[in-house]
């Protein structure tokens, strides 16, 4: 074909003169249009002589009488009107060999020519001129899997004779699988080439990467399962993708092994199909964030119904079965498919939109495969398999586009996590706040207990006591001891305000001791009662100012207690510290609790000694009865 080479050469010239203005761009247009009505020209006389270069085919066909014919019969051919030819529509349920001849006519001077033959169903020989050129390796069960095989050859004259020559090829095959011969073309070996590579990206390299790529999505899928198990989606997507692989290998093995019949091969390729239709439905589910276990359960027993009935039906009525189950598994997919794509279409924040065109895809060659199977298409070319490069690619860029928003937050994380923390610390703040508010308010409320308490054990003892004086001898008192039971007060006073107002440091509590002591002492005999004191260890004992305070008043209150209440003559103290423990006790002979008495709320007094001794951390004890009454304080003073 040298004339079509000048076509590129004058496309070049008329694009440079195109821009010519004025006279010249008319001159340039006339110029265009003669050489376009050129090329047309040229472009017509190489069409027609492309056509003489293809022969017209005469096809014949004729059965062979056993599995091993190495020769065809003399007689019995049929005319086929074209190919392909599926000859079960001519010789019903036949299984076994069939011999096709084609005749062509070869011009005086025989030249390289092409002979593409696009498949043959399903084992076979090619004999030109008697010649064999080609031979499948088993022609008998198992038979040799070559339907899916385009095979082209380059013939070279001295294969080829002037005048008629003659191919032949043997088939062998079974009707229920659509046995026959594809289409054969002689003809140029340049554009036949072109074909043969065509069909074979189609028929093989294609559907090998399509199995690849489900291999690895499969392994892919698994993994980001096994390292996040609430995501079943992946691992049904991961289970579904290998049963894919498997059923998809029938588009490029070559051998049914391991079994020894075709009909076991297809029986096998029919349950992964039903078993794949199941898992596609139920990933479908778990992708739409959906359950339902009732149609789960029934779409999975569906499956093992067809699998048990596949591989338990008779080898007769196997293709039957076969065909029935392979329409419910594709049915079964489309339905799947078509299902998916309404619910994407309801639901808008449903993340199965964004994999829902994809299924489309994959729904329109599944119905066109399911068409091509049920022979309502002439073809033996399914696209289900390479379909599957749709889904995966849906499945791919719904990935990414998770990946994408998780790379976006981790980018925006800092400013979230600014924004996280100032909002924790204004909370923080206003928590602190509250609880700074709420603790300065307690310890004005425990300073003012405090100060009522020590008012009460302290200067109300003190009162108490005076007051007891001048009740029973007001007229013996002179203007001296008025005088010193004001002074007393004074000092009592003074105690208060200079424990509550600041902290000089530590004291020893002998030398706080003393002073209570003498004037208690005096408070105690002015009213007729002998107070004896028992005082050891006490000059290196050393306790914090609030301590002392409250042992102090601990003191004094139980004192004024039985100056007020005891009637008693008698009051011994005893104030001692040995390893590690301060015992303080006051005994004296009054009146006591009478057992018998109805109980009564526990006064002032009682309650401001259980205080006092909950603060120094010590056990408060007390027992009474008719003579004699205890009151004690033991308290840990090596943790002080």
């Amino acid at each position: 074909m040298p004339h079509q080479e000048h076509l590129p050469q004058a496309g070049r010239r008329i694009a440079y003169r195109g821009g010519v203005p004025g006279a010249a761009a008319r001159a340039a247009a006339l110029s265009f249009l003669r050489r376009l009505a050129a090329a047309l020209a040229l472009l017509l006389c190489a069409h027609g002589a492309l056509a003489q270069d293809f022969p017209a085919l005469r096809i014949e066909a004729v059965r062979a009488a056993g599995w091993n014919d190495t020769r065809p019969p003399e007689d019995g051919w049929e005319p086929v009107a074209a190919l392909p030819d599926n000859w079960a529509d001519r010789w019903s349920g036949f299984n076994g060999v069939a011999w096709y001849r084609l005749r062509w006519e070869q011009p005086a001077e025989p030249r390289e020519t092409g002979l593409l033959l696009h498949y043959l169903n399903m084992a076979g020989a090619v004999y030109l001129n008697g010649t064999p050129i080609s031979r499948d390796a088993s022609l008998v069960e198992p038979l040799t899997r070559a339907w899916n095989t385009p095979r082209y050859w380059l013939l070279a004259p001295p294969l080829l004779r002037t005048g008629t020559n003659t191919l032949l090829v043997r088939v062998s095959g079974l009707a229920v699988y659509q046995a026959g011969l594809g289409p054969v073309v002689v003809g140029p070996p340049a554009v036949l080439q072109a074909t043969y590579e065509r069909e074979r990206v189609v028929r093989r390299d294609l559907q090998v990467l399509g199995l690849a790529v489900s291999a690895a999505v499969s392994a892919f899928f698994a993994a980001l399962w096994l390292l996040r198990r609430r995501e079943t989606a992946y691992g049904w997507f991961a289970l579904m993708s290998m049963l894919w692989l498997l059923f998809g290998y029938n588009q490029i093995a070559t051998s049914p092994w391991p079994f020894a019949t075709t009909s076991a091969w297809q029986a096998l390729n029919t349950s992964l199909l039903l078993v794949f239709s199941t898992a596609y439905a139920v990933f479908a589910l778990r992708f739409c964030e959906r359950r339902m276990p009732l149609l789960e359960g029934a779409s999975l027993l569906a499956a093992a119904i067809g699998v048990l009935d596949l591989w338990l039906a008779a080898p007769a009525a196997l293709p039957l079965h076969r065909a029935v189950w392979t329409l419910v598994g594709g049915l079964t997919i489309i339905v799947v498919n078509s299902a998916a794509i309404v619910h994407a279409w309801r639901h808008r924040g449903s993340p199965m939109r964004s994999l829902a065109p994809f299924m489309a895809v994959s729904g329109l060659t599944g119905a066109h495969d399911l068409l091509v199977f049920t022979q309502v298409i002439d073809s033996n070319t399914y696209y289900t398999t390479m379909s599957s490069y749709a889904l995966l690619l849906g499945m791919a860029l719904t990935q990414a586009g998770r990946f994408v928003q998780s790379l976006r937050r981790i980018e925006n994380f800092n400013t979230e996590l600014i924004q996280e923390v100032n909002a924790a610390k204004d909370e923080l703040a206003a928590t602190l706040s509250q609880r700074h508010a709420l603790e300065l308010a307690h310890a004005r409320i425990g300073e003012r207990v405090n100060l009522a308490s020590d008012l009460h054990d302290g200067l109300g003892g003190m009162l108490v006591g005076s007051i007891a004086t001048l009740e029973r001898t007001p007229e013996h008192l002179s203007a001296p001891q008025l005088l010193a039971m004001l002074k007393r007060l004074r000092d009592d006073l003074r105690l208060i305000i200079d424990t509550n107002g600041r902290d000089d440091g530590a004291h020893a509590l002998a030398d706080l001791v003393a002073p209570l002591r003498h004037r208690l002492t005096q408070l105690l005999e002015a009213n007729g009662i002998e107070c004896r004191w028992r005082v050891e260890g006490l000059q290196a004992l050393t306790l914090a100012p609030s301590q002392n305070l409250d042992l102090l008043r601990f003191l004094q209150e139980a004192l004024t207690n039985v100056l007020r209440h005891s009637g008693a003559r008698r009051v011994d103290v005893s104030l001692v510290e040995e390893n590690g423990q301060l015992r303080l006790e006051v005994r004296d002979d009054g009146r006591g609790f009478e057992p018998e008495a109805p109980p009564r709320p526990e006064g002032t007094g009682l309650r401001s000694l259980r205080t006092r001794a909950r603060r120094l951390g010590g056990a408060f004890e007390i027992a009474s009865a008719p003579g004699a009454t205890r009151v004690g304080l033991r308290m840990p003073v090596g943790a002080v």
